[in-house]
């Protein structure tokens, strides 16, 4: 069964999840396995043991997700309109 379907979201029942395995936090954050598992080493994602699953606090990933800057993008310049220029007549 995919993890996806026992993942608890706010929009069925208004619930947030208390833990999310690495699948899920892949899945929430789009980063990959090896990123999520350092930034468990570095202390960034608080994770439990449960047997052999390893969970992540839902609660860490948002602190972390809120921790970070916000992006600062320029909107394009605007471009020359060129004025148009009448067929040739023959």
């Amino acid at each position: 069964m995919p993890a996806d379907k026992f993942l608890v979201t706010t929009e069925t029942n208004g619930l947030e999840p208390l833990l999310v395995t690495i699948a899920q936090t892949e899945h929430l954050t789009g980063e990959s396995r090896s990123q999520i598992y350092n930034r468990i080493g570095c202390g960034e994602y608080e994770a439990v043991k449960s047997g052999r699953r390893t969970l992540i606090t839902y609660g860490s990933i948002k602190h972390r997700i809120a921790a970070l800057p916000r992006a600062k993008i320029r909107p394009p310049k605007p471009r020359k309109r060129w004025p148009a220029t009448a067929p040739a007549q023959s």
